[in-house]
């Protein structure tokens, strides 16, 4: 098979391994390599993550102060990414803490754009989607995470319209159906086109 040229970052916000937002986003990522796409994978289950100080250093410098943690790993795969896979489970109709210290956290970024002038446009041919699953089957379950992960796309340069998709009464994995993962793994295959 011919390579599409086309890299992906995964990331996974959840604090646990192997449920139902890891199976979504390993279909999205397998269905994306059959195309040829290269893909990477970060998990906050596997990272060191703190929360936001709110000290607005980041304003001055467009540099989050806090060192000491794995942070930088997702900031060095952001500066480089120009297609993101987003995965998380939905903890009180949004993301877990994990998730929301990273999305805190990139308060650097929006920083740098709208405080310091820096990276004012779009990064050229930039993509990201959204995987979200929930236990319950509210109204508005996603709501809160598509608006969350707006701004985080918009904060990193990316467009604030992005592709979804969303599943309610789903307890663990194994409570995905065939179905479900087919028309992950479809789009995946899809955000791997050139």
């Amino acid at each position: 098979m011919t390579s599409s040229g086309v890299e992906i970052l995964g990331l996974h916000l959840s604090p646990r391994k192997n449920g139902s937002s890891w199976a979504l986003l390993r279909s999205f990522l397998d269905g994306a390599e059959s195309k040829g796409a290269k893909t990477s994978f970060l998990s906050v289950t596997a990272l060191n993550i703190k929360g936001c100080h709110g000290c607005n250093a980041c304003n001055e410098t467009g540099i989050c102060i806090i060192e000491d943690d794995d942070m930088g790993q997702i900031y060095k795969a952001w500066e480089g990414a120009k297609r993101i896979v987003i995965s998380s489970p939905i903890f009180f109709y949004d993301m877990p803490s994990q998730g929301k210290a990273v999305l805190d956290r990139s308060q650097a970024f929006w920083s740098r754009r709208y405080v310091m002038g820096q990276n004012k446009e779009d990064i050229p041919g930039a993509k990201g989607f959204l995987l979200a699953v929930g236990a319950t089957k509210g109204k508005e379950l996603f709501t809160p995470i598509s608006l969350a992960v707006k701004y985080l796309f918009d904060s990193i340069a990316f467009p604030k319209k992005f592709g979804m998709l969303a599943y309610r009464q789903i307890e663990g994995p194994k409570n995905l159906t065939p179905e479900q993962l087919a028309e992950v793994r479809q789009a995946g295959e899809d955000f791997a086109a050139p």
